[in-house]
């Protein structure tokens, strides 16, 4: 008889996700935000300071515990350059040829000295089932009824931290649940961004 392998949902906390939210063992939830990024060492002085004040502004208005994840992948750009190479050899107007060359020549020179990274930025706002009382029914056996105190607990929290990111310039959005289950699959199979089917359709159009 074949042996049946353990699901990866076993090796998690992970009970379930809906509507975005990730429900763990134990009595626990959480949302997830995606940010926008700034690069800070390209702003001036006066930007600088008035998005540090902005960062201290958002951490003194919270009265509830927040993480702040940051997902660091390396972006796989060999497969890119084959396809400069590819667009190069199909083009025949010889000013897009020679600007095609330039740009992957770049690229690969980039690449050669160091490893390119993608950053996402999210901010992980928990609940904890205690914040419904200590009365309250398990979430395994009031499913229902729990999910949505949880889901206008949580949804209270998010409006709060995207009205303060907004404050920082930034902008934030909570994960839909296809979003939410693509990160987690994603951070248990690591693995590079492949930026060729994307540049694909942005060459075309270009040319």
């Amino acid at each position: 008889m074949a042996k049946t392998l353990p699901s990866t949902q076993s090796f998690t906390e992970i009970i379930d996700i809906q509507d975005g939210i990730v429900f763990f063992r134990g009595g626990y939830a959480s949302m997830i935000l995606e940010t926008s990024a700034i690069n800070f060492y390209l702003l001036s002085d006066d930007e600088k300071a008035a998005r540090i004040y902005g960062y201290m502004s958002l951490l003194n208005s919270l009265s509830f515990p927040i993480q702040i994840f940051i997902a660091s992948r390396k972006v796989d750009m060999a497969s890119y350059t084959v396809l400069l190479d590819k667009k190069i050899s199909l083009t025949k107007k010889e000013s897009v040829r020679r600007s095609l060359s330039l740009y992957r020549d770049f690229i690969k020179n980039l690449t050669r000295e160091e490893d390119l990274l993608n950053k996402d930025i999210y901010i992980i706002i928990p609940f904890s089932q205690l914040e419904l009382g200590i009365k309250s029914a398990n979430l395994k056996t009031l499913k229902g009824k729990v999910s949505e105190s949880i889901k206008t607990v949580l949804n209270s929290k998010k409006n709060n931290i995207i009205a303060q990111v907004q404050r920082l310039g930034l902008s934030a959005k909570a994960l839909t649940n296809e979003e939410t289950i693509r990160l987690f699959y994603e951070l248990f199979n690591q693995g590079a961004i492949n930026v060729a089917s994307e540049a694909n359709s942005t060459q075309e159009h270009n040319l």
